[in-house]
């Protein structure tokens, strides 16, 4: 066996002994994602870190990047790593050396470790963001590898399956299924954990909620905040939806949202990609240095805009300072009463517009809401008050543009 060292800054450690087999120490270390070593073997993880572009794995990424969660939380969200070792010793009050056998290694959190490894490689940790690194030593004697696998086996039991993948074997998705169907983007849906597709069937589901006025009604001061806040809850109503009308799919609320769909996936790309030319134009030339800006990954160099179409760029708005914006367009949203379907007052042309003559507004609230209630993505996209001060300047729009109709049309 090739036993190797490691070396491990940590900003915190602490180690005891086990109760029961007194060899056998836990060590437990914060340590700086940006500085987890390595090339760590990973023979001791019994389930393979691979399918990395499964959402659930693209939800750890984004929180590492600080754009799912609040920088410098990803410890206090993640189940962090376990490791096999040999030995650890202190070489500094903050700097251990970990022995590690290349054939066991990384018992748990192989998944983890990659995508830290890989966001390491991109430099798009966000600021302050540790994981937890859990090193088991001293299991020796006569049972050894016996223990050693055990060890592995009990630490890769916590992964259940996911609702959307229930929903899914369920029929649930069909109406999102018909009404995408004619866009090229529709076979990158990932409507299972399992399904390595770029897009997460649950982006669409809140893409629906953003523009639920059965819910949320305009004017009611109640906001699709959970679109954003946790993705599981547009999800589990969605899917209780489907079941409560499973006999009759056509009855269902969110069958009256589906058709509007593509079009609001469209205005949200439209958002993320415009945001950075207005804010330019009427701000300053330093919007790349806001938090709410993401830079794309250095693997890919640029993002995409499929739902609008739209000529790629290397930064894009965040979903969570988009996600108020896109949501404030709902008071052009209402239910028609002959047809019992959503639609868009005036059409979707006329909202292409209205964006085009209020982005610029929006920006600006985005920006005061920068400054009073922090940089950070996930702050806003949370921000109860941030979504109604959006919201109220579209409404503003809407009354004043519905005044000058009615005016017009009595004249």
């Amino acid at each position: 066996m090739a036993i190797r060292p490691f070396r491990f800054e940590v900003a915190e450690a602490r180690s005891f002994k086990h109760p029961h087999f007194p060899n056998i120490q836990k060590h437990i270390f914060l340590v700086p994602a940006a500085r987890l070593p390595k090339e760590i073997p990973q023979k001791a993880n019994l389930r393979e870190a691979t399918g990395m572009n499964r959402n659930v794995y693209k939800d750890v990424r984004e929180s590492l990047r600080g754009n799912e969660a609040l920088p410098g939380s990803f410890d206090l969200l993640n189940l962090g790593i376990t490791i096999i070792g040999e030995d650890v010793k202190a070489l500094d009050k903050r700097v251990f050396e970990v022995l590690i056998d290349d054939d066991y290694g990384i018992a748990n959190g192989g998944h983890t470790a990659n995508l830290i490894w890989e966001c390491q490689d991109d430099d798009t940790i966000a600021e302050g963001q540790h994981v937890e690194v859990k090193i088991i030593t001293g299991v020796e004697g006569p049972n050894e590898h016996t223990m050693r696998v055990d060890i592995a086996r009990g630490q890769n039991t916590g992964i259940a399956v996911k609702p959307q993948s229930i929903f899914e074997l369920d029929g649930a998705f069909q109406g999102i299924k018909d009404v995408v169907a004619p866009f090229e983007w529709s076979n990158d849906i990932a409507y299972k954990e399992s399904d390595s597709s770029e897009i997460d069937v649950r982006e669409l589901i809140s893409a629906l909620e953003i523009i639920n006025v059965i819910d949320f009604p305009n004017r009611s001061g109640k906001h699709p905040i959970a679109a954003y806040e946790k993705w599981s809850t547009p999800l589990k109503k969605y899917g209780d939806d489907f079941k409560e009308n499973r006999d009759e799919p056509g009855g269902r609320k969110y069958a009256k949202f589906e058709p509007l769909l593509p079009q609001v996936l469209e205005l949200y790309d439209i958002i993320r990609r415009d945001f950075l030319r207005i804010y330019s134009k009427e701000v300053s030339n330093q919007a790349a240095k806001l938090k709410i800006v993401e830079d794309a990954p250095k693997k890919s160099g640029v993002f995409q805009f499929r739902f609008a179409g739209l000529e790629p760029h290397d930064r894009r708005l965040t979903k969570g300072a988009a996600y108020p914006i896109l949501g404030s367009f709902r008071n052009y949203v209402r239910i028609n009463p002959d047809s019992d379907q959503a639609e868009w007052v005036g059409g979707f042309d006329n909202v292409k517009v209205v964006w085009g003559e209020i982005g610029k507004d929006l920006v600006l609230e985005t920006r005061e809401a920068v400054k009073s209630i922090g940089n950070a993505p996930d702050v806003l996209g949370k921000n109860r008050n941030h979504w109604a001060n959006l919201y109220r300047t579209v409404e503003n729009h809407f009354l004043r543009s519905e005044i000058e109709r009615l005016t017009a049309g009595g004249a």
